[in-house]
């Protein structure tokens, strides 16, 4: 009897005719070749025939739209290479990050990718309108691309930068199965105001990371933190934003970072906190739900 076929693992790209799509695009190619990860393209276009010279992207109502639509998923799907899967949606919706949340839901994709507004004066990630929006409502993990260094080429390790408070298990978890699935060092970072980890705090963390997610993936834990391929950190500062920004990164790294309390039903709500990770951090950034329903690389 013949085996039932794997379902795809697939990423939402959210884009748009400018370099915030462009980079978009860059990085979730970065991501599907590691991972082996179908992109599913996406131009959202909004429901009402209004069109103000404000949008990026024409609304409905006449042909010369949709044929400029066309042209412009036909421009994204150019920008991927032969050996990366993608296939191209032009989305109705009221707006934006509603459209590529329903395409994330049709599709049953692990994350959505976004690009990140130009960059302004120290700070990595400027939150836009849609991205606000996926930052507050999105069931699945968020990804953010920096400006204008988004190609990473292979994802080489994933740091997952959390503080004192509790509530990372989520996160931690997440990081973890990513890590595995992808086959990168994995670095818990936890950021602690003026204070490193004790030995304590740091023996809990390895703890749970090797417990979680049943018996398969807790041994490939135990085996990554044996290896040294796993390994607890901590970086002091005088807040969270000056411990981030002191932290080492590598090329091919991605970070990891949690929801707030606030965030109901496994969606994502960033807090103040994460929105002061977002102004120091100098790679793509991953946000995860407070309960992911997966991880952005689960086999």
């Amino acid at each position: 009897m013949s085996q039932p076929a794997a379902t795809p693992r697939r990423l939402v790209v959210g884009y748009i005719a400018t370099d915030r799509g462009r980079d978009a695009i860059a990085l979730a190619i970065s991501l599907a070749r590691s991972a082996g990860i179908e992109l599913i393209v996406t131009i959202v276009r909004p429901e009402s025939s209004t069109f103000t010279a404000g949008n990026s992207i024409p609304q409905d109502g006449t042909g010369i739209v949709s044929q400029q639509l066309e042209d412009w998923l036909d421009e994204a799907l150019a920008l991927v290479p032969d050996d990366v899967t993608a296939r191209g949606v032009i989305h109705t919706s009221s707006n934006e990050s509603k459209g590529l949340m329903e395409v994330a839901e049709t599709e049953g994709a692990l994350g959505i990718v976004i690009g990140a507004r130009a960059t302004t004066l120290m700070r990595s990630f400027r939150i836009g309108t849609v991205a606000s929006s996926l930052l507050h409502s999105s069931v699945v993990p968020v990804v953010l691309a920096p400006a204008g260094n988004s190609d990473i080429g292979p994802v080489s390790r994933i740091t997952t930068l959390f503080g004192a408070r509790p509530g990372a298990a989520a996160l931690i978890g997440a990081a973890v199965q990513s890590a595995a699935a992808l086959d990168v060092d994995l670095r818990l970072l936890s950021l602690i105001e003026n204070d490193g980890l004790g030995d304590d705090d740091t023996v809990e963390i390895q703890e749970f990371a090797e417990e979680y997610g049943g018996a398969v993936l807790a041994g490939r834990a135990a085996e990554m933190f044996e290896s040294g391929r796993a390994v607890v950190k901590s970086q002091a500062g005088a807040d969270i934003e000056d411990a981030a920004a002191n932290v080492d990164f590598q090329p091919g790294e991605i970070a990891f970072i949690g929801s707030s309390r606030l965030g109901r039903g496994g969606r994502v709500f960033i807090g103040a906190r994460a929105r002061r990770l977002l102004r120091v951090l100098p790679v793509p950034v991953v946000v995860v739900p407070r309960r992911p329903s997966s991880s952005v690389s689960t086999k």
